[in-house]
């Protein structure tokens, strides 16, 4: 058994609105529908926290339901994914962005099979570009693309470690791109990755709905 945490608290500047992207409609849903819907199918998925931006609860109202909490997020993503950890009752959290629409249900599974085994999971997928390392415009070395993976989302961890992750790094104001960069620095501990999936793609601009629409 576990809980959600779904961060959807992003201002969609960069995707060109005034309102939250994820509020955006696509085929005749809103975006942060698609990951609920995802999260309120599976049955072993207890509770949902859906984290949201501030001054927004009234466009978020609706959501709100049985398996549903709502709360609001903070200024950076990780602030807001410590407010929605405080809220958590399960003893296991998966922690999705709520701009990611296209979860599979394949990908939930492998994600729930492989905590059984470990203690923090996450999915990524190798890259496929040459990769090299570039200072004031000039290529200056290599980067061995066989050891770099892209991290998506949904990332699974113990509670009790996650939140207490984001508590130190809160503690000690530092900063990270996501949580397993909080768990493993803060922690020392590892974190295991499963094959994630090209079409879990994060929404950041309009072209990505294009994307999206290309392969669902």
């Amino acid at each position: 058994m576990y809980s959600a945490v779904i961060v959807a608290a992003g201002s969609g500047t960069r995707f060109g609105t005034i309102k939250p992207k994820v509020l955006t409609l696509y085929q005749g849903k809103p975006l942060i529908q698609y990951s609920l819907d995802r999260f309120l199918e599976d049955l072993e998925c207890k509770e949902i926290i859906l984290v949201y931006p501030e001054n927004s609860e009234e466009a978020f109202e609706p959501f709100r339901q049985r398996r549903v909490t709502l709360v609001i997020g903070g200024k950076m993503r990780q602030e807001s994914v410590r407010r929605g950890l405080a809220l958590v009752k399960e003893p296991w959290v998966l922690i999705h962005d709520g701009a990611r629409p296209n979860l599979s249900k394949g990908l939930l599974e492998r994600i729930k099979t492989a905590l059984k085994q470990e203690a923090a999971v996450a999915p990524a997928i190798a890259v496929a570009d040459t990769l090299k390392e570039c200072a004031s415009g000039k290529i200056v070395g290599d980067i061995e693309r066989d050891r770099v993976f892209q991290i998506q989302t949904p990332q699974a961890f113990r509670t009790e470690s996650i939140r207490s992750a984001h508590e130190k790094a809160f503690q000690a104001n530092h900063l990270y791109s996501d949580d397993t960069s909080v768990y493993q620095h803060e922690l020392a501990l590892p974190v295991t990755i499963v094959a994630g999936e090209a079409t879990n793609i994060k929404v950041t601009t309009l072209t990505d709905i294009l994307i999206l629409e290309a392969i669902r």
